[in-house]
């Protein structure tokens, strides 16, 4: 009885160590995810996803310039993620060709040093376009709903 107890008790040891381990690796290894929907007035919707590899009490603020052909607006964005960022901002530029729409996504941080941001852009739900750099940077993405809509009848 007694060595099962010792057994149990370095068990018990072992999970407890390996768990806190991991919560202090995964503290370390936080993000913050921003997630707009743009809906359009012919229809389409754009969506950005955001992955910034830091906390988001760091993200400073975020500036979307979306521009999309002429005679399409914005008649609604939303947001999938729970909005952590308060400084988010966007513009609509009407001068793309006609169904093309481009990204441009600025990430400011407080903190010095370049932080890794990644930018998914969906068009109309489907995965199109990936861009990584950093905070401070333009992160453009182009994308065609043409060749969306061709990707999906070929898939």
């Amino acid at each position: 009885m007694n060595k099962t107890h010792r057994h149990f008790s370095l068990f018990i040891l072992l999970v407890t160590m390996l768990a806190v381990s991991t919560m202090q690796a995964s503290a370390a290894l936080s993000s913050c995810r921003v997630d707009p929907i743009f809906l359009l007035s012919n229809g389409d919707i754009v969506t950005i996803t955001l992955d910034i590899g830091t906390d988001p009490a760091n993200v400073r603020n975020i500036h979307y310039i979306l521009h999309v052909p002429a005679g399409v607006t914005v008649t609604r964005v939303t947001y999938t993620a729970v909005r952590q960022v308060t400084n988010e901002t966007y513009v609509v530029t009407q001068d793309s060709p006609a169904k093309t729409y481009t990204t441009d996504t600025v990430v400011t941080t407080q903190i010095a040093g370049k932080v890794v941001v990644t930018v998914y852009t969906r068009l109309n739900g489907v995965p199109t376009k990936t861009v990584s750099g950093y905070s401070g940077q333009h992160l453009i993405a182009t994308i065609n709903s043409l060749l969306t809509n061709i990707s999906v009848l070929i898939k």
